[in-house]
């Protein structure tokens, strides 16, 4: 847009001109800001489901390759495939959960190692010190009082043992060294 500007009146009606142009574009902005924000929140939704299904998928097949076969049982499906169904249980609201939700949530650590382990290999990962409820969800556990007592209590064996070190009330870290 070349404006050609002859006299005082050319500056003031170029100036009324611009002045006229900034409502729309500042409308567009923000709705150009709102459309950025709505799709940054659905990649997070889809990033944490697609997570959550290649750990269902992982737990799944390993099931379905681990699972012995024997003969004149009566069950419907090995240990094995009965843990891998309740893990696909639990990750199908999660992942829903967190993309409705939109939040970023920590991927969840493989259920195979024992409570202790998990706990103490999650500490060791963490750039901050964390609270129970955090290393419960980041265990992938599910987000009951119980459960995240569970990882309490193990917090404080940990913490006795000097595996891991209070860092304030609540919190928890790694031990040093």
């Amino acid at each position: 847009m070349a404006t050609r500007i002859d006299a005082p009146d050319g500056i003031h009606s170029t100036i009324e001109q611009l002045q006229g142009e900034l409502p729309g574009l500042e409308s567009r902005k923000q709705e150009l800001e709102q459309e950025l924000a709505a799709v940054a929140q659905r990649l997070e939704a889809v990033r944490t489901a697609v997570e959550s299904l290649k750990t269902l998928s992982t737990a799944t097949a390993a099931a379905t390759t681990a699972a012995p076969k024997t003969a004149g049982r009566r069950k419907t499906g090995t240990t094995a495939q009965r843990q891998a169904s309740r893990t696909a249980k639990k990750a199908a609201p999660r992942a829903k959960a967190a993309g409705k939700a939109g939040k970023k949530t920590a991927a969840p650590a493989k259920r195979a190692k024992g409570l202790t382990d998990g706990i103490v290999e999650i500490l060791s990962k963490a750039k901050s010190a964390m609270k129970a409820g955090e290393i419960n969800q980041a265990l992938g556990r599910p987000e009951a009082a119980g459960q995240i007592e569970a990882v309490r209590a193990t917090l404080e064996r940990l913490v006795k043992a000097s595996r891991a070190r209070r860092a304030g009330r609540g919190l928890y870290e790694a031990a040093q060294g």
